[in-house]
């Protein structure tokens, strides 16, 4: 899937429920925001799933139940909004997860059901809230999860059947 150059927003299921994408995934350089659902259900990309420094947003369930990408996932520091569900149901990566701290907010089921991230989990001291189910089941992890004292709230069963981690540490203060 090749998208021009010179597209500022990718809307509302754009491309929801294709099928036959195969390869990486390179959203251009002006895309500053992807909508709602742009991806959802998309299950054959086959590579890379590329984010540019351009986008700011990532709206609700953008690449929910998108399956196939390898690799990690790195969400740029130009990234300061990730909606509810935006990654939820996305298996298959073979790396690890990079949330920039630029982000203030984990939302509900942002990265539920996600699998294959290796590696340790660091949340930036930029998050002051993760939301319910934020990384439920969320399986392949080998390092250490670590919450920083930013961290005020702790959702409903956010870290709940998480599989990998090797230690946890949590200096977050919630009441």
């Amino acid at each position: 899937l090749v998208l021009e150059e010179g597209i500022t927003h990718i809307g509302t299921g754009a491309f929801y429920d294709c099928y036959g994408f195969t390869g990486s995934l390179t959203i251009p350089n002006s895309v500053t925001n992807i909508g709602d659902w742009a991806f959802a259900y998309c299950s054959s990309f086959t590579g890379d799933l590329t984010i540019p420094n351009s986008v700011t947003t990532i709206d609700e369930s953008a690449f929910e139940g998108c399956s196939g990408f390898t690799g990690s996932l790195t969400i740029p520091n130009s990234v300061t909004t990730i909606g509810n569900s935006a990654f939820q149901d996305c298996y298959g990566f073979t790396g690890s997860l990079t949330i920039p701290n630029s982000v203030t907010n984990i939302g509900e089921r942002t990265f539920q059901s996600c699998s294959g991230f290796t590696g340790s989990l660091t949340i930036p001291n930029s998050i002051t809230t993760i939301g319910n189910y934020a990384f439920y089941y969320c399986e392949g992890f080998t390092g250490s999860l670590t919450i920083p004292n930013s961290v005020t709230s702790i959702g409903n069963e956010a870290f709940k059947y998480c599989s990998g981690f090797t230690d946890v540490y949590s200096f977050a203060e919630t009441a």
